[in-house]
């Protein structure tokens, strides 16, 4: 495993390099297997595992679960369903049909997920990546994530006409609008899916004040909706400085499979891009067009599952260009302990 901490622009013979370090650590490997080989089958299992990354990808669908809120709901009559972060859902009377287009009697079950930071945003991989009509990805300032749905004995129901959100925030963005998370034609239900954002054009924000639970006025942004699943409030990040690509050489033994790398702009609470291109000729993690802007200060966050415990590394560093970030010394932490480093990040 790596020591350093390093950030340096993209030598030629990186590649040479990182090969002398794979040969060194390949012999250490072969020599600590050969000397175990009476290992039992739970520890051969144990390393699959790990290659495989399957604890990672358990944390983040169950984080994804427990972040989810339940409510009821008279389908006829409507009514409004408050999150503990301040969301506000308002359904008129008969917003809901079932699977043949009928109108739903009786209660309806809600579920609301609701993201306002990046610790958040990084336990359940829902970073702020859009794509643009041209199928450009960039990074977008979020002012909320949500999950919504509504089912009713188990059976999804469907929209029969548009709902209201509503969404606290301490100062309005009129450049903020509403996105929809579209599933990267994952087969599974939404929350087992990566989600990217694209922009509705029809979806409109109007500044909104609503009661808060101490009685007091909150304000926000109100809109409609007319989907469940995903949607977020967001802007597009904006930066006139010179865009560069951003690589990052995560430690040895992991790659896109077992683990996460994700870019955390300073001074944007709400700004998290992930790095969700892996090249296996270099064995480097990047972003998708060479966006990010050179002199951007920043911290990249390496994190995946080992053991029950999260393995991570949060590196400073200014953008230059031609950027290659490699992940040093790795720590090990609890939940908790990783959401109140990263809660603390400029």
């Amino acid at each position: 495993m790596k020591t350093k901490n390093t950030t340096i622009a993209l030598p030629n013979n990186s590649k040479n390099a990182k090969q002398v370090m794979i040969n060194f650590l390949f012999l250490g490997l072969t020599i600590v297997l050969l000397g175990s080989c009476k290992s039992s089958d739970d520890q051969w299992i144990g390393i699959e595992e790990i290659i495989k990354g399957l604890e990672l990808e358990q944390a983040i669908t169950e984080n994804r679960e427990e972040a989810k809120q339940t409510f009821t709901l008279d389908s006829e009559s409507g009514g409004q369903v408050s999150g503990s972060e301040g969301t506000i859902l308002y359904f008129p009377a008969n917003s809901f049909v079932d699977q043949d287009g009928n109108p739903v009697a009786g209660n309806a079950n809600i579920e609301l997920i609701e993201i306002y930071d990046k610790a958040k945003m990084l336990l359940t991989k829902m970073p702020t990546n859009g794509k643009r009509p041209n199928g450009d990805v960039e990074t977008l300032i979020s002012g909320g994530e949500f999950y919504i749905n509504a089912t009713q004995n188990g059976e999804q129901l469907e929209l029969a006409n548009a709902f209201q959100i509503f969404a606290p925030t301490d100062e309005f963005d009129e450049e903020m609008r509403i996105f929809n998370g579209q599933d990267n034609d994952c087969a599974g239900d939404d929350l087992e899916c990566d989600i990217v954002w694209e922009e509705d054009e029809q979806g409109g924000l109007e500044p909104m004040q609503r009661e808060g639970p101490n009685g007091t006025g909150v304000m926000g942004y109100g809109g409609f909706l007319n989907n469940f699943g995903w949607t977020n409030i967001d802007r597009w990040y904006s930066d006139p400085r010179p865009k560069t690509v951003l690589y990052v050489d995560a430690p040895e033994g992991y790659d896109d499979t077992n683990c996460n790398i994700y870019v955390s702009y300073d001074g944007e609470p709400t700004a998290l891009a992930l790095l969700d291109i892996y090249n296996t000729d270099s064995e480097l993690f990047s972003e998708h067009y060479g966006l990010i802007p050179i002199g951007l200060e920043v911290h990249i966050i390496f994190v995946s599952v080992q053991d029950g415990q999260y393995v991570y590394a949060i590196q400073a560093a200014t953008i230059e260009e031609d950027h290659l970030e490699v992940i040093g010394t790795t720590s090990t932490a609890t939940e908790a302990e990783l959401v109140a480093l990263i809660n603390t990040l400029p």
